[in-house]
């Protein structure tokens, strides 16, 4: 029998290579892992999370119902009580906004910020008019 050399199975590595690969090695694993990881998402539905989506889209979408309805209803009524110019443009906007809101994922719109701008224009909307039309269920949602 021959004799078991060690260099028989340690490949020639210059010294500098193998500090690179025990350097280099978290970052391996970290993009392995993300490859991995990135393919099992786009193979697999994320049901949790389409339905997570799914009812926060529907919460949201009341809210801006409710508001959409007592804008119309005012601006609607406000020939019968006179309202000013300032009040009769603050309800239109509100409509305007909520109208355009987009209904699908559109990547340039922030929805968070546009739901913010509508909140504060019917917050300010019903400090004029003097009215208290809280949107009861906004305690509940959480974004």
């Amino acid at each position: 029998m021959s004799e078991i050399n060690k260099s028989d199975f340690i490949e020639d590595k210059d010294i500098n290579d193998v500090f690179d690969d025990i350097v280099l090695s978290e970052n391996k694993v970290y993009d392995e892992s993300y490859k991995e990881g990135y393919q099992k998402g786009v193979s697999e539905p994320n049901i949790e999370g389409y339905h997570l989506g799914y009812h926060r889209g529907a919460e949201l979408g009341a809210e801006l119902g409710y508001y959409l309805s007592i804008a119309e209803n005012y601006l609607n009524k406000s020939d019968q009580a006179q309202y000013s110019d300032k009040i009769k443009q603050n309800l239109s906007t509100i409509i305007k906004l909520i109208k355009e809101f987009p209904i699908e994922n559109v990547e340039n719109i922030d929805i968070f910020a546009e739901t913010d701008k509508i909140r504060s224009l019917f917050k300010k909307a019903c400090a004029l008019l003097k009215i208290d039309a809280h949107y009861t269920e906004i305690d509940r949602l959480s974004f």
